[in-house]
Formats: C-alpha cells, structure tokens, sequence
C-alpha cells in the first residue's frame, strides 16, 4: 500500500517500521478510509473497553451483541476505539469475525488496542491481527508483525489538512523483565521514544505548533492513582484500586513534555470509571462495555468523546444502557497557541535596560511606584544572588529575538515575585513558574519585573525550550536587544 511520507515514522533501535496514518488500504476492500470533522466542526468517538467477549457463552454473547449495536445506533459516532480485553474466550476466532460486525456494516471505521487478556486465547498474535485487520472498516497496521502503535490523523471539516490526532499504543500485557516478575506490563522504552519522535514530527509539520492529540490503550498509567489520590477528581467513582503497568517508563512526562495529548483513555479496571487531571491533563476511565463473563458492578455502557475542531479540550458522557447518559463533563484545557507576530520595530544594540527600584513592594508590579536608583544595560535578565536591607526589584525590558516559528516554553526562577511579558503574553510566580507561547520567528516585546521584600536575596533566572527540546536553557546573550 501506498502511504504518504508523513505517516511512516522509523523506529531505528528495532530496525522495525511503526504505521502513524489516519487511512489505509483495507485487504478486503481496497477502500481508503479517512476520519473528518462534521460540518459542525465535531467528532464523536465510542470508547468501548473491557468487552470480554466469550463465544462460548452463546447467552451473554447475544446481549453483548445487541448493546453493541444499541449503542453504535443511538450515538452514531464517526469511530469506534477498543480499548482493550475485547475477546476473553475460546472459540476467538469466531468472537473476532462476528463482534466487530455491525461496525462493518453501519460503515463505522474502528480500531483496537489489545489489552491483556486477548494474547491468552488460541490465537497467535500474527493471527490475532489479521482477524482485527480482516474487516473492512478496521484502521489497524500490523507491520512490526502484531498491532502497530498508531498515529491516527482526524482532517479538518474543510479539506485535507489534519486537525486532530489519535495515539493508539499497545500497553502491553505482563512483565516481560525476569526481575520483575507477577505484575502487568509497561510501555517500553522504544514506544516512548516513538510516541515523542512521531509527536515532534507532526508538530514541526504544522509550524512548531502541537496538534489537538488524545491517546487511547489498556492500562492505565501509575499517575491515574496518583492524581486520584491527590484529589483532582472531576468526576466518576473508584471502586477498585488501579491496575497500573509496574514500572513507569515515562510516557507521561513525554505527553507533558510535547505538548500535544491532553486526554488519556484506559480501561483495564472494571470498576472505575473517573476522570481526574494531572497538570493540564486529563487521565479518564472508560465504562465497562461487556455483560456477564467477567466481574463488574457498574451499569453497562460505554465513553462518549466529542471533539470540536480547533480546541483542545473535549465533551465526554458515558452512555448506559438502562439510564441514558450519565456523568456529562466538559473539559476545558487551558491552552492558547495563537500566533503573536513579530514586531516590525527591530532591535539595534545588544543587551536589555535594567532600572532597580527601592520602596514597598507586594507584587512585582508596584516596582514601578518605588524609588529610582539606577538605570544601567544588561546582556540578559540574569540577577545574581544579592541581599538587600530594604525591598528591592528591578525591571528589564527591550527585544527578544525569536530564532524560529513555534511554540516556546518559558521557565522562571527567583526569590520573590516576578513577571515575564513577551508581546502582550505574561506568565508570573513566586520560586519558580512557567508557560508556553506561539511565537513567529523575529523580534517582540519583552520585559522581566521582578521584586523581593527587605532582608530577601535578589535572585533571577529566566530559561526558554522548544517542543523538541525537553531541557530548558539560558537564553542566549545575542537574542536580547535595547529598544
């Protein structure tokens, strides 16, 4: 098949080709199936996890089969995600070919992630793919040999362009490590290492700039309980304690690092069904989609995702099959990548003016009614570590230069209260605080206020990084400009 350079992503340390598309040339049809926002600019998925289909339980089988199809009919959604234990019982071969379906027949694309239950049936895992990828409406790639972890692309209303992406990644099943032994699976280092090439690559696409991105796979991640335990729940119940990987290989911190996933779908705990946020992300249960072959005490249903193009944020409900719809949350994410342009006004002469300030200083912007002590030019806003007997602040303005279009994340350190501005975009904090900003390439406005109180130690840091690059640094003296 045919794919577009962009869909392919190497991953060098396997030597194996990992498929990132949002089509593909089924077998069975040679159709090429392509996920677009409505005209409303909306896109609805069904998350559907923990199915536990057993084809030899012909009585559960049939009520599975009809919540299914109740469900698909009453949402009508755009895609369906398994987010896996789809097929838990022998006779697989036949779960496989029937479950799936009345997805192939509505015409509904769909993917699966396996979770940890599918490998143990009496399919090998090549065999277990070919099945999934045997129906016509499956999105599934096998070309590492089993279910590849995926990037799928969700196109804009209007055209081509992408929009959204989907990061659909295999959880694995059990520790594969004899060292640690009893425990379920973790993400290896190379998906990781996948995942943030893959992520870096659509953003540098779309001009430094991250993609609205959502991830879906089996187990959940240790932050859940965490996040969980820390109280930052906004909806849903806990009713188990989390099943997590063992081991935590990092993928948390790449979608935090990169900028892009804001919401995380698992399953794998039948009993939970909660959304709680870590740090702008959204770590969210799905319900229980399967009936009688397995333990379960909440209603049966499934997750509702909408998305809106253009936003990162998202509206989620869970559709019970008794009760309607229950637990309807929208998400909010608090993130602006709007471009702010470069200015026209070029700086001259390097360095920033520094203008230290005395007086009673509660926040960093009543420097400007303190006494003035001296104006002086700096290379860059760095403050070494200085005790005043009074408070004490300093206010630095002139040009930053820009070297490149994108998104840059700025980071601040001092020992009292400090404000960043860059154009009209401000982030300010105590010890330390950090934002990110859309900046087109060239010069902008930028200026530091920083105050302490009397008896405090003037310190100052402020650093910057690109998407791509996970560890901040001084900005350098040659980007810095008098007005």
């Amino acid at each position: 098949m045919q794919l577009k350079p962009i869909h392919l992503f190497l991953v060098f340390s396997l030597g194996i080709l990992i498929a990132g598309c949002s089509a593909k040339e089924n077998p069975s049809t040679s159709k090429e199936i392509s996920l677009h926002f409505n005209d409303q600019g909306k896109f609805k998925i069904v998350q559907m996890t923990d199915t536990h289909i057993c084809w030899e339980n012909q009585v559960e089988y049939a009520k599975a089969l009809d919540q299914e199809c109740y469900i698909l009919d009453t949402e009508k959604p755009d895609l369906v995600v398994f987010t896996g234990d789809v097929v838990t019982g022998i006779g697989a071969d036949s779960s496989w070919v029937n479950y799936l379906k009345p997805l192939d027949e509505r015409g509904i694309p769909f993917v699966i992630t396996f979770g940890n239950h599918d490998r143990e049936q009496e399919l090998t895992e090549r065999q277990l793919a070919d099945y999934v990828m045997a129906h016509p409406m499956s999105l599934n790639t096998a070309e590492s040999g089993w279910l590849d972890d995926m990037a799928i692309e969700i196109k804009s209303s209007s055209g081509d362009e992408v929009a959204a992406l989907l990061y659909c990644m295999d959880s694995g099943d059990y520790s594969m490590n004899e060292t640690v032994s009893s425990h379920y699976g973790w993400f290896r280092w190379d998906q990781v290492d996948w995942y943030r090439k893959t992520s870096f690559a659509y953003t540098n696409a779309h001009g430094g700039v991250p993609y609205p991105a959502y991830s879906f796979f089996h187990i959940p991640l240790l932050e859940y309980g965490e996040t969980f335990n820390s109280g930052h729940v906004v909806s849903g119940v806990r009713e188990e304690d989390e099943c997590p990987g063992y081991l935590n290989t990092g993928l948390f911190s790449a979608f935090a690092e990169c900028g892009d996933v804001h919401a995380v779908f698992t399953g794998h705990d039948h009993v939970n069904d909660y959304v709680v946020k870590n740090d702008g992300i959204f770590l969210i249960y799905g319900r229980f989609s399967g009936r009688n072959t397995t333990y379960n005490n909440l209603p049966y249903g499934a997750r509702i995702i909408e998305l809106t193009e253009g936003d990162y944020g998202l509206s989620t409900w869970i559709r019970e099959i008794d009760g309607g719809t229950v637990q309807m949350d929208t998400l909010e994410v608090e993130v602006d990548y709007s471009l702010h342009k470069a200015t026209t006004a070029k700086g001259k002469d390097h360095g920033l003016v520094r203008t230290e300030y005395t007086g009673d200083f509660s926040v960093a912007e009543d420097i400007l009614s303190g006494s003035k002590v001296k104006t002086e030019v700096v290379s860059s806003p760095f403050v070494v570590r200085k005790r005043h007997p009074s408070s004490h602040g300093y206010v630095q303005s002139g040009k930053l230069y820009v070297p490149e279009s994108g998104v840059w994340f700025f980071h601040g350190t001092s020992r009292g209260v400090a404000t960043i501005h860059v154009d009209d975009w401000t982030i300010s904090g105590g010890d330390l605080f950090q934002g990110r900003v859309n900046l087109e390439k060239g010069f902008h406005d930028f200026s530091v206020i920083m105050a302490d109180k009397a008896g405090g130690q003037d310190r100052l840091r402020v650093q910057w990084r690109r998407l791509d690059c996970a560890r901040y640094q001084d900005i350098p003296e040659e980007y810095f400009y008098q007005e």
